[in-house]
């Protein structure tokens, strides 16, 4: 009996130790990146709960969600999204085009809100030759006019006020946002949403950076594809530009907003409208206490 006694100690000891272990690794993802989302086929899903803000807040988990398009999901990525993340509310950021292309998560008890970020209904929709031809007339610099256009742009900037109208009235579960990468248009849409909440800008960077490891694949293979097509350096120096997150992209928003606005506490204000009282309803909705 004592053996047994001192087997079970053993066991529970070592279940202890093994608990605790994981508990500290994933405490770790959740620095400046959230938690992956490990989905069957869909890249760059992150959970942003554990993402600390200036004054030792974090986001609460199962709470804001970002993503790649939710395209081709199995029945096991479904649950995860709905039963283990509780995702209830989807809004998507693509145009018309890119969702006739490649429709979304249709499911009962998710609602699925279309809120194109973009104003020309095919953006994004392009036969690969016509790609070719685009990239090849791009000045180097095209990505950071991007997302300056995205901060700038008056659907832009409307596109991402509704996203706050429905994040403010979000009281429980999930709310996942999502384009066709998860980089660029939701890249924005991060970078405003951690600014309201009140993270550093440092860590927002870290968080918009980390799309690069998960977009790795997708982006390797379009590149090959590119390449089979042509061998124009001009093109695939453009396309790698495109596929990519830099810092020089994101600080280009950045930028824009400094010059435009003034501070992005006032670009909050005045672009996204959003009161000191919503400040402080989103940061009670999404922040531990």
């Amino acid at each position: 009996m004592k053996s047994l006694r001192q087997i079970i100690d053993r066991t529970l000891l070592i279940t202890t130790i093994l608990t605790g272990s994981f508990m500290v690794c994933s405490a770790k993802t959740t620095s400046s990146s959230g938690s992956i989302i490990h989905f069957s086929t869909i890249p760059n899903a992150r959970d942003l709960g554990g993402i600390q803000t200036k004054n030792g807040q974090h986001i609460r988990r199962n709470r804001l969600i970002r993503s790649a398009a939710l395209s081709r999901l199995t029945h096991h990525d479904q649950w995860l999204l709905t039963k283990q993340h509780r995702v209830t509310v989807i809004l998507d950021f693509r145009s018309t085009g890119e969702i006739k292309r490649a429709p979304g998560l249709r499911k009962s008890g998710v609602r699925h809100i279309h809120l194109p970020i973009m104003k020309e209904p095919y953006f994004g929709v392009h036969t690969t030759s016509r790609y070719a031809k685009q990239l090849a007339t791009k000045q180097p610099n095209f990505m950071e006019q991007f997302y300056q256009k995205l901060i700038l742009d008056p659907h832009c900037i409307k596109g991402y006020r509704t996203m706050f109208h429905y994040l403010r009235i979000q009281k429980s579960g999930a709310i996942l946002y999502h384009c066709t990468y998860g980089k660029d248009r939701t890249g924005v849409a991060t970078m405003l949403i951690l600014s309201s909440l009140g993270v550093p800008k440092a860590t927002i960077m870290k968080n918009y950076l980390v799309s690069n490891r998960y977009l790795k694949k997708t982006t390797a293979k379009e590149y090959r594809r590119m390449k089979r097509y042509t061998h124009s350096k001009t093109v695939l120096r453009n396309l790698k530009r495109s596929k990519r997150a830099s810092p020089a992209y994101l600080n280009a928003a950045y930028s824009a907003i400094d010059r435009h606005d003034g501070t992005m506490k006032h670009y909050l204000h005045h672009q996204m409208r959003l009161s000191s009282h919503d400040i402080q309803q989103l940061r009670k909705r999404y922040l531990t206490k």
